[in-house]
C-alpha cells in the first residue's frame, strides 16, 4: 500500500516511516495540510490511506479531513493524536466508515490493526 503520512513532528515522521516499511508499505511524508492537499490533488489515486496528525500547524487534521471530504476524496484516514480521542472526530466522520483514531504513542501492532480496520 502507498500511505501518505501528514505530521509536522520529525520524530513521528521517522517512526511512522519505519513502521510502515516494516509492514511492507510505501510512504510519502509531508509536514502540513497544504503539502498534503497538493499531493492528494495531483495524485489522490496513488494513495491507499492517509495517516493524519490532528495537531498540524495551520489546518488541524480534522479541518484537513473536512477539506478532503468536500473535494470528494474518500481516502481512508487514520487520525493520530497525542491527546485523548477527539469528540469532534465523531461528528466529522459520521458518514465515513474508513476512519480510525490512533492515540500516540502507538505500537507497530496498533498501526497494523488500524490500517487493516480502515482499509477494507
Amino acid at each position: 500500500m502507498r500511505i501518505l503520512v501528514v505530521d509536522d513532528d520529525k520524530m513521528v515522521q521517522q517512526v511512522c516511516e519505519g513502521m510502515l516499511h516494516a509492514l511492507n508499505h510505501l510512504s510519502i511524508v509531508v509536514s502540513d495540510a497544504t503539502a498534503a492537499i497538493q499531493h492528494l490533488t495531483e495524485s489522490s489515486a496513488l494513495f491507499d490511506c492517509i495517516i493524519l496528525d490532528n495537531g498540524l500547524p495551520g489546518l488541524s487534521g480534522l479541518e484537513l479531513l473536512a477539506v478532503l471530504r468536500e473535494r470528494n476524496m474518500n481516502i481512508p484516514v487514520i487520525l493520530i493524536s497525542g491527546g485523548p480521542p477527539i469528540a469532534q472526530a465523531n461528528e466529522a466522520v459520521a458518514d465515513c466508515s474508513q476512519f480510525e483514531f490512533l492515540a500516540k504513542p502507538f505500537t507497530l501492532s496498533d498501526l497494523k490493526a488500524a490500517i487493516e480496520r480502515c482499509v477494507c
